[in-house]
C-alpha cells in the first residue's frame, strides 16, 4: 500500500494491514514477513475501518502513518492509553491536514487550550510531543493551538480511561457552556485574562456539583440577583440559553444565585473582550 503500510493474509487465512517503518519497502505478492518488522496488526473485522486505511494510504505520504504511530506509542508508553483503533486513521489524517494547512498558511485558533490544560494535560502533552516531532522530521512549526486539537483525538479514543467518566462530563459541561457564550456575542476568548480565567474556574466547580447532584436550588432572597439582573439583559439572556443546556443534559436547573454569578461572569468576559479590541 505505502512504505509503511501492507495489505497481508496472516497464518490463520484472515486479512490483514501490517503496519511498519519501511515495512511496504521493496516487498511483492509471496513475501514471508518476520514477526520482528511488524510494528502493528489491524484485523480487517470492520470493513469501514480497512476501507479507510486504504484511502489513506493512497492519498497520504507514509510518512504521517509513522509519525502518528510514534506519537501514539508515546501515549501508550507514556501514560499507559488504551486507545480505539480509530485513532491510527484519525490521528494520520489531521497530521497530513495540519500541515497541508500550515503550508497554505491557514491558521485554526484552538479556543480551549486553557480548558485542555486544566483538565486534560497528559492528552495535552500527547499534543505537544507530536508537534515537537513534526517539527524535527518535517520541519513545520505547526502553532500550539494544534496541540489542543490532537488532544482530543486521544481525549476521544480511549477506552479505558485514565481521567473517570465524571471528569469528561464536566470538561464537555465546561466547553458546552463556553460555545454557547461563544456563538450568543460572536466573541473570541482573551484566555490569558483574568475574567476568562476566573469564568473557568467557576464553570469548572459548578460542572462538579451538577455531576454530584450537590447543587444547591434553594432561591435566596436577594436584592442583589434582581440589580444584576436588570443591570445586564444581554447577558441574562445567555444565561436563560445556558439553562436549557444544563435542563437537556443533567434534568435540572438554574438557581437564583447561580443566574447571578454566570451573569457577573458573563458580564466580564464582555467587558474584558470590548477592552482587548479597543486595545
Amino acid at each position: 500500500m505505502n512504505n509503511s503500510l501492507l495489505l497481508a493474509i496472516d497464518d490463520s487465512g484472515r486479512e490483514v494491514i501490517l503496519m511498519g517503518k519501511g515495512i511496504g519497502f521493496n516487498k511483492s505478492i509471496g513475501h514471508h514477513l518476520k514477526s520482528e518488522d511488524i510494528e502493528k496488526v489491524f484485523v480487517l473485522k470492520d470493513r469501514s475501518i480497512s476501507k479507510n486505511i486504504i484511502r489513506l494510504a493512497s492519498e497520504i505520504d507514509s510518512t504521517y502513518f509513522e509519525l502518528a504511530k510514534q506519537v501514539i506509542d508515546y501515549a501508550i508508553e507514556t501514560y499507559g492509553m488504551v486507545l480505539m483503533e480509530h485513532i491510527y486513521l484519525g490521528l494520520t489524517d489531521h497530521l497530513s491536514f495540519a500541515v497541508k494547512r500550515y503550508k497554505e498558511g491557514i491558521f485554526i485558533q484552538n479556543f480551549y487550550t486553557q480548558t485542555l490544560l486544566r483538565f486534560n494535560p497528559k492528552e495535552y502533552q500527547v499534543g505537544l510531543y507530536a508537534l515537537q516531532l513534526v517539527r524535527e522530521q518535517l520541519q513545520v512549526d505547526l502553532p500550539q493551538d494544534e496541540a489542543g486539537s490532537i488532544a482530543f483525538h486521544f481525549i476521544n479514543a480511549q477506552k479505558n480511561n485514565s481521567y473517570s467518566t465524571d471528569d469528561q462530563t464536566i470538561f464537555e459541561t465546561v466547553k458546552g457552556i463556553l460555545d454557547i457564550v461563544k456563538y450568543n456575542f460572536s466573541i473570541v476568548y482573551n484566555e490569558d485574562g483574568i475574567g476568562y480565567t476566573r469564568f473557568l474556574t467557576h464553570l469548572r466547580l459548578f460542572a462538579q456539583r451538577l455531576v454530584d447532584g450537590s447543587q444547591d436550588l434553594y432561591d435566596y432572597e436577594d436584592s442583589f440577583y434582581t440589580h444584576v439582573i436588570e443591570s445586564c439583559p444581554m447577558e441574562y439572556e445567555c444565561v436563560k440559553k445556558i439553562e436549557i443546556f444544563i435542563q437537556e443534559k443533567f434534568n435540572s436547573r438554574l438557581s437564583r444565585q447561580e443566574e447571578m454569578y454566570l451573569t457577573v461572569h458573563i458580564h466580564r468576559i464582555l467587558e474584558e473582550y470590548s477592552q482587548q479590541n479597543r486595545k
